[in-house]
């Protein structure tokens, strides 16, 4: 009787041990388990060959609308807010983000990686260096 009540108890043990091993953030959501990068990203260093953008620019800001659109926003001091939506695309192994937009005839197109909630985008712009960083607001 004893040897069988110990059989039993050996499975249940193992079933509770296994369970405690797991912990799941209650606070947690689906998009957090599936895209952890959908956020809103705000530009905390611009520039522009040797020029500061953020003396010009009120803000530069890129929100993650879902999974395969996003909308750029930015507004200079002193002027109208604009924005534009693009695609983009995200490689779940590399967090290598791809994204084109189209600004005032001109189709850009970047890659970078996401990493520790921050992305930076560089690019030439008129022969000059345009570097960006953009971090989790």
């Amino acid at each position: 009787m004893k040897r069988r009540r110990i059989l039993l108890l050996i499975p249940l043990l193992l079933c509770v041990l296994t369970l405690c091993a797991f912990t799941f953030d209650k606070t947690s959501t689906l998009k957090d388990l599936t895209h952890p990068y959908i956020n809103t990203y705000e530009c905390t260093s611009a520039k522009l060959g040797d020029e500061n953008l953020l003396e010009k620019y009120e803000y530069f800001i890129i929100t993650f609308k879902d999974d395969k659109n996003l909308e750029v926003s930015f507004k200079r001091y002193n002027g109208n807010p604009h924005s534009y939506v693009c695609e983009y695309s995200v490689n779940q192994d590399t967090n290598e983000l791809t994204a084109e937009i189209g600004i005032l005839g001109f189709k850009f197109r970047q890659t970078t990686i996401i990493e520790n909630g921050k992305f930076t985008l560089s690019m030439p712009i008129l022969g000059r260096p345009l570097i960006m960083v953009f971090e989790v607001k």
